[in-house]
């Protein structure tokens, strides 16, 4: 048995288990159930915008998984909570694949939202190339009227939204889905969306395999990325070693949060051993 873990990292809610086949076997249990579920992720860049959107830690509670995404937030939640703890992220090296099989195999119904115009229906094109049968039934840009957009989804009502507008934005968009009575699946992504238009491998193996990818995407979009590594980073680390100092480390328990509409039962954190993606 493995047991996916809730901790407070850094103050921020977080879920987490030894290895990423465990989040996977959870998540694509319940898309083989069809009990919707939604999931986002915080990494070093999270600090900052805590700090400057006042809402961002609150809406993280109403998430079913807050999973930590970048090496960097990873060691953090393992150092604190003295639990093993794997970086989970929705790409291409992680959690995307499985997940995009199993919603293949479900023939569940798929919508893209965010980037700038074009980038969903490009990334659109590049699922397709590698997963023929997924059904993804739109793709939306991340700008212009969201309120309508919101209500387009509702109507359409996708049985999953994939949202890459940035920490903060995506995981509003997805939470004004549900106040407006869509039940879904949704999964923030970040730049996933913009990393597709490279290709389904955004990341060199070599680079995957050595946790370099965040030296690698400076090297790709110095522009985008330059100010979250230059001067982000550098407040997780501060604060991160501060924790560690005065011993403000994370206490770690079972899944399931404060807030009913998001909780999971101890029966649905415990997964078995055996990989079930449903192919």
């Amino acid at each position: 048995m493995a047991t996916l873990l809730r901790a407070s990292v850094l103050g921020f809610p977080t879920v987490f288990a030894d290895e990423l086949e465990d989040v996977v076997r959870f998540v694509v249990r319940r898309i083989q159930e069809r009990r919707p579920l939604l999931t986002t992720f915080v990494n070093p860049s999270s600090i900052s915008v805590a700090d400057s959107n006042a809402g961002y830690k609150n809406n993280l509670l109403d998430f079913d998984l807050v999973l930590p995404d970048g090496i960097a937030f990873a060691k953090a939640a393992q150092w604190l909570s003295g639990r093993r703890a794997a970086r989970v992220s929705f790409d291409s090296t992680s959690l995307a694949p499985p997940v995009l099989s199993a919603l293949a195999h479900q023939r569940s119904s798929i919508m893209l939202v965010g980037g700038r115009p074009g980038v969903a229906a490009a990334a659109r094109r590049r699922l397709l190339e590698r997963f023929p049968t997924l059904r993804v039934i739109d793709a939306l840009d991340g700008y212009g009227d969201m309120e309508a957009k919101t209500d387009f989804i509702v109507e359409r009502a996708p049985d999953v939204v994939i949202c890459g507008m940035g920490a903060g934005a995506q995981e509003e968009h997805l939470l004004s889905l549900r106040a407006k009575g869509w039940k879904g699946f949704g999964f923030t992504c970040g730049g996933y969306l913009d990393q597709l238009n490279g290709g389904f491998q955004y990341y060199p193996r070599i680079a995957d395999r050595l946790q370099l990818r965040w030296a690698y995407r400076i090297w790709r979009e110095p522009r985008r990325l330059g100010r979250r590594y230059v001067v982000q980073y550098p407040r997780f680390l501060a604060k991160l070693t501060a924790s560690l100092i005065f011993g403000e480390g994370a206490t770690a328990g079972p899944a399931g949060t404060k807030r009913g509409a998001a909780a999971l039962s101890l029966d649905e954190v415990r997964v078995k051993a055996r990989l079930g993606t449903g192919n």
